[in-house]
């Protein structure tokens, strides 16, 4: 089945990787959400894609140094005119485990892997194993599998990274991948499936990449306009 990724939710229209974006990727039919988490000061689990907030938020300097009290009460919504707050990994379990598939990307691991050991235990406790990956780098790949290696794990390669994401797949046992736009073919997508594994892409946000992707083999796009996914979900696969 063709999958469609909300890229931190409906990323385009409401502010990023917040609860309201993630609710209404659900309500347009996305099969995932993906959304990154964050450390804070005091060890909270915050839904973030940056470590600064100048872009995302009223906030100023690094997430990290401030506890998660203090972040939810910036407003992360300013740019789009809405008023509303950094949402917890918990508060995205408690909304949504069970309802769709987490893509949850880890730039972080946390002293001894704490970041990924509180995932695991939020999987657990909301019953979501078989709804959620983690998706990473080797910098966090290897704890991952050390760590939580029940959960699913997708490989990315950054344009930094000098392993590729074949051999990372291999090394880290990796159940899929995510590939950016400009850094494989088919021959790659055909390969990552002979051996048993998925390939998600980043990104696409129209009908023109979404065809063009899926009929290279593509099992899942991630988008920042599900709404645009389900018009042509609509138009395509009935």
């Amino acid at each position: 089945m063709r999958k469609f990724c909300a890229h931190r939710g409906l990323s385009a229209l409401m502010p990023e990787n917040t609860l309201p974006a993630f609710a209404a990727a659900l309500a347009l039919g996305a099969d995932e959400i993906e959304f990154d988490i964050r450390l804070t000061k005091d060890g909270g689990l915050v839904v973030s894609h940056d470590g600064n907030l100048e872009r995302i938020s009223d906030g100023t300097g690094n997430l990290s140094d401030y506890t998660l009290k203090e972040l939810q009460e910036l407003n992360v919504g300013g740019e789009r005119g809405w008023q509303v707050s950094f949402c917890t990994a918990e508060e995205v379990f408690a909304l949504l485990a069970g309802k769709i598939t987490f893509n949850m990307h880890l730039k972080e691991h946390g002293e001894d892997g704490y970041l990924i050991r509180e995932l695991a235990r939020l999987t657990d406790r909301y019953n979501a194993h078989g709804s959620v990956y983690f998706a990473g780098s080797p910098a966090v790949l290897g704890w991952m599998e050390r760590v939580a290696p029940r959960i699913p794990r997708v490989a990315i390669q950054l344009r930094r990274d000098e392993m590729h994401i074949l051999d990372m797949a291999r090394e880290f046992h990796c159940a899929g991948v995510q590939f950016w736009l400009d850094m494989f073919d088919r021959t790659l997508i055909d390969t990552m499936h002979d051996e048993g594994r998925f390939c998600n892409l980043f990104y696409a946000d129209d009908a023109e990449g979404y065809r063009k992707y899926f009929d290279m083999g593509m099992d899942t796009i991630l988008t920042n306009r599900m709404d645009l996914a389900a018009h042509y979900r609509k138009h395509t696969e009935r």
